[in-house]
Parts: structure tokens; sequence; C-alpha cells
């Protein structure tokens, strides 16, 4: 706990000492000490690294944000508004859109002055490894949005020319971002000597087997496309994937979280207040009243829809409990819809019954959910009927008439993530045998008391219309729930080339008309579909989501540094 109270201090100290904004390349970093007064010891070493932990990449919970409802820009939830990516309606913007070079410049920064720390040299490696691990995460995070990238390795003036380069081929930016993924993990302790609520070896390992993940699917499935790499067809970022993951499963740091029921196991996973002691979160942000850091998560979940809802698409993705298709859903009621199903279902969305607020500071009555915020508006409206159960805390005291009081903690990395990438990449490269998956994905079912997958005996699922193998497409429709509503649903969509699944369509919510919802509302009459489903977005989007596959996968470059950089060049589809 004194370890946490520090890290926070300093990071709100560094805040004031190095801007983590999107700022131009040509600003140097605004410290307030010299290179004679600074860079001598590990701990300054620390100071300056805390700035990486306080900036947005790691900022879950807080506000009125929530890390749950992250993914309104998939097809995992229905905002009100739809989302402009997603619905292809995003502009060429001047400047900003996502183009800042602040974050690697001072990690750059670092890079060229630490040099001089002395002391123990272990301590020193580690935050140098920090640095690298940053450097290589923030340059991804750039890469998802603009694919080709220039590489910077040093701190440039206004009038370098260097500063000026030439975008680099996706693929080789990618090598650059492994190597520098590795020069992290050569220097990063491992869990159990890296200091708490920091980066260590085996998250390292967690990020490049996504990293590598994410490039090599890419490179697949964007092959022949302008957004491709030509000659590649990303096989060699798919080992390094499998490898990275295999090496985090196999040094058995970390394990998943199990509380000795299946029907709570996965639920409870996201709604604790201290994880210090979870086996599978690698890497979590403490909430903390008394340190004036809290979040309005728990007001949010059980007494607002928040203006969205979980989509019947996503509802759908999970199979009956014994592992086969679930076709002939019963859509009566929404305790039908989750009857006798992959038992994460249940523990995602609030069903009849869940228990919404505890007996306790001053509420003497239990509340337990019973119809969804269908007929309500703005933030207290949710969208589809399927409401968000995944995060909730009954605990009375986190849901007080008052806002900012939530203290449930936020799982930043989990080590769930790494079965499943080492189960894609296998899939991926032809080489998920049933070993395999039962030291994966079977891992996963096994804590919900859900049937194995057997490999040689895969369901042939009709909603399969994106030209992947059944078994592809099985081990995608595991990670979708095992990690529903984690903010990696987007991502995926976009690496699998996945717009037929979206483009074209709206999303839709649960059975209104024909269900026992139908009764529970006095004159409402919302949207539905021909079959009586919800259709929310009926009227905004009677056409679907306007998509452009031969543009929206990437992210423009602002005009305004192209003119700057005519050397940059613009990403396909948004030439002028």
């Amino acid at each position: 706990m004194r370890n946490f109270k520090i890290l926070v201090l300093l990071a709100a100290i560094m805040t004031g000492f190095v801007s983590c904004d999107n700022d131009y390349l040509d600003l140097y970093p605004t410290d307030r000490f010299t290179k004679n007064q600074f860079w001598k010891s590990a701990s300054d070493l620390e100071l300056y690294c805390n700035q990486y932990y306080s900036g947005g990449s790691f900022y879950i919970h807080g506000g009125w944000s929530t890390s749950f409802y992250g993914e309104n820009n998939s097809d995992n939830l229905v905002p009100e508004i739809p989302r402009t990516r997603l619905n292809g309606t995003g502009t060429l913007p001047t400047t900003g859109g996502g183009w800042g070079w602040g974050a690697i410049r001072n990690v750059n920064y670092f890079l060229s002055n630490y040099h001089t720390a002395e002391g123990v040299q272990a301590d020193i490696d580690q935050y140098v490894g920090e640095a690298y691990f940053f450097k290589a995460y923030y340059y991804f995070t750039l890469l998802k949005s603009f694919g080709d990238l220039p590489w910077f390795n040093e701190v440039h003036g206004p009038r370098d020319e260097a500063l000026y380069q030439p975008r680099m081929p996706r693929n080789q930016v990618t090598d650059s971002i492994v190597a520098t993924m590795d020069r992290a993990l050569a220097l990063l302790k491992p869990k159990g000597e890296a200091p708490e609520f920091r980066i260590n070896r085996e998250i390292a390992l967690l990020i490049k087997s996504r990293i590598c993940l994410y490039e090599g699917t890419w490179e697949k499935y964007h092959s022949g496309t302008p957004f491709g790499v030509a000659g590649s067809d990303g096989s060699k970022f798919l080992r390094l994937a499998k490898e990275a993951a295999e090496e985090l499963i196999d040094g058995q740091k970390y394990s998943l979280y199990n509380s000795g029921n299946p029907n709570q196991s996965y639920w409870k996973l996201f709604n604790q207040t201290d994880l210090s002691n979870n086996p599978e979160v690698m890497l979590w942000r403490k909430f903390d009243l008394a340190e004036g850091i809290s979040h309005n998560l728990q007001r949010m979940l059980p007494w607002r829809g928040d203006g969205t809802g979980i989509s019947l698409s996503l509802v759908e993705s999970y199979l009956k409990k014994d592992g086969t298709l679930a076709l002939d859903t019963d859509y009566s009621s929404l305790s039908a819809v989750a009857a006798d199903r992959d038992p994460r279902l249940a523990q995602t969305i609030l069903l009849p019954g869940d228990v919404l607020t505890n007996v306790g500071y001053e509420t003497t009555v239990q509340r337990v959910f019973t119809t969804p915020y269908i007929d309500q508006s703005g933030t207290y409206r949710n969208t589809t009927g399927f409401m968000l159960y995944k995060g909730l805390d009954p605990d009375p005291a986190q849901q007080k008439n008052q806002e900012g009081i939530g203290i449930t903690a936020s799982v930043i990395f989990r080590y769930a993530e790494a079965l499943l990438n080492y189960a894609e990449a296998c899939a991926e490269l032809g080489e998920l045998t049933q070993a395999a998956a039962d030291k994966s994905i079977n891992k996963l079912r096994n804590r919900v008391g859900m049937a194995p997958l057997n490999v040689s005996n895969v369901p042939s699922d009709p909603n399969n219309t994106l030209g992947v193998s059944d078994l592809i497409y099985e081990v995608r429709r595991e990670r979708r729930v095992e990690l529903a509503l984690e903010n990696f649903r987007f991502e995926d969509l976009m690496r699998w080339r996945a717009h037929s699944s979206f483009a074209g369509k709206r999303f839709k919510g649960m059975k209104y008309y024909g269900s026992d919802l139908e009764n529970s509302f006095t004159g409402f009459y919302p949207l539905v579909d021909e079959n009586g489903f919800l259709d929310p977005y009926q009227e905004s989007l009677p056409q679907g989501f306007g998509f452009d596959p031969n543009r929206d996968y990437l992210m423009p470059i602002p005009t305004q540094e192209i003119t700057i950089n005519p050397d940059l060049a613009q990403n396909p589809g948004w030439e002028r």
C-alpha cells in the first residue's frame, strides 16, 4: 500500500514536470530540472517513468467513462449515437486526430539521459526496461491507428532533417517495436522481484504476444488490399506471438482466478476492490477514497443504462453449456435467453433476480433487477434490453446518492489474454492441437463449468461469413466471449478485416414484442424490426453502418502534418 501511495504521489508530481500531451516533435520536454540535478540514481529514473502510469492508456475506471462502456465503438455495444469510425463518418482533420508524438519523445528523452544514473544495476535496468516497454506500447498504439510510421530513436530539434523522414512500412515498424520490446524483456524484473504496480517481464511477454498477433493477423487478412504488406502472410509475427504467449504460460507465474463457484468466478473477477493476491491479474489500478482516487462505476451499472446496451450479436455468440450452437434460443424472457448457455453470459448481462444492491449503509431492502431501462432517456436509457452485469458490485457503500465513491479495482492486464493469444496464434498457424486447446481455451471454459473445445468436432456456425475455418471462428468466439467489454473487440474487427460482420447492418437488441418485456411497460412503443427485436438504429441508420473498407481501416494523417512533411503520404482513401 505504501508503494501505491508513493506511485500516485509521484505520478501526480510528474504531470508538472513532464508533459504527456500529444505535442509536436519540435517541442522539448517541459522539465524543471537540469541534467546536472537529475539522472543520478535509480530513484530519479523511477520518478521520470511514473508519468507513463498516469497517462490515458492505463486510466481505465474513472469519472463517467468506465472501461466496460469502452466498447461502444464495436459490435458488442449499441450506444444511442453510433460511433463515427464504424459508421464511416470520420473527417480529415487539419491537426490532431491522434497523430501525437509527445509520449514517444519523452521516452526517447529518458533513453538519451539515463546513463549517468548510479546504483544497483538491477534497479536501473528495471526502469530502463519500463522505458523500452512504453516506447513499444506507444508505437503500437500509433501503428493500430495509422499503419506506416516514421521511427524516431532520438530527441530531434525543430530543424533536424531526421524529423521530416517518410513513414516506414508497417511490418518494418513492427519489427522495430518487437526489437524494442525484446530490449525491455532483457531488463525487466520478473513477477515477485519487480516493484508492485509496475511493469514486469511477464507483462512484457503478454504485450509482445498482443502486438505480434495483431500484426500477424492484420497482414494475413489484409493481404492483397491497400492496407496489406506485399509478399507477407503474417506468419512471422504469428510465430512470435505464439512463442511469447507460450513462454508466459510455461513460466507459471500466473494462473486463472477461481472463486470455487463456476456460476460466479468470472463475474467476481471484475468487482473486487483489492486484486493484490489475484493470480490472474497482472496489472491493475487501485482506488482509495482516503487518497481521493475513485470512480463512478458502481452508480452507473446498477442505476443507469448509460445510453447504451449489449448487442444481440454478442449475446448470440454464446454457445450452449454443452458446447453446441444455440440455434433455437427462446426469447420469451431474459432468463430464457440465458438458460443452459455458456455460464459467462449470465455473468455478463443482468437477469431478473440478480442483486443490484445489498442491504447496508442505510439501505434496508435488498434491490434486485427486474426489467431493463429501455423506456428511459439520456444516461438512464438502456438501448437493447441487455444491461451490463459484468463489473457490478452490489456494495451499497459505493452506490450512495453521491458521485465518485466507487473503489472497485480496474483490471489492466490479465493472464486470460495470454491463453487466448496463444490459442489464436496456434489456430492461424494450423497448429491448434487438442493439447494446445487444453492448455489454453479449455482452461477458460473449465473455470465456468463449460464443455471443453474438441478440435476434431467443431460446430459449423452459419454465422461464420468471414471465410475462415470453423476452428478459427470458434477461437474468435471464445475471445469475444471471454474478453467481452474489455476494449479488445474493435481492434479485433480491424485486424481480422471483419467489416462484412457490421458494414451495411444495424445492431439489434432483445426481442420486445413476443417476450415478457412487451407487458412490462405502459405506453412504450420502441423501434423494432420485423421480428419484434429492438432496433434502435432503425431511423438513424436505415441502411446500416457506412464503414468504407477501402478507407476506414486506418485513420487519416492530419493535413497540416503532410503540408509540413510531404514525405509522410496519406493513408488509402483519405487522399484529396
